[in-house]
């Protein structure tokens, strides 16, 4: 598992960014790459790949200006992201 979801991260390390976007292509993909490295039975489907995909991206855009220079912040994105994903499926059903 974690093998799978650190290999689009490495693949995507040798593509060039744009100078207008910075390093943030990469920090969401990594952000998303944690975030598929949880338990399985948590990810059932690729809609809800999805959804804690959309999720942990409005969270890395929402924080772009926050803690600048603190380490651990694509990894902190990824485990809320997923915390809410789980949280709002236990409410739905």
């Amino acid at each position: 598992m974690v093998l799978s979801a650190s290999l689009p991260a490495f693949i995507a390390s040798f593509v060039p960014s744009n100078k207008t976007l910075a390093h943030h292509p990469h920090a969401t993909l990594y952000a998303g790459c944690f975030s598929g490295m949880c338990s399985a039975e948590l990810i059932e489907s690729m809609w809800a790949l999805s959804f804690i995909c959309l999720i942990g991206t409005l969270l890395y855009v929402s924080s772009i200006r926050l803690f600048s220079g603190f380490g651990g912040r694509l990894g902190g994105i990824a485990f809320t992201s997923v915390a809410i994903f789980v949280l709002t499926r236990q409410v739905l059903m």
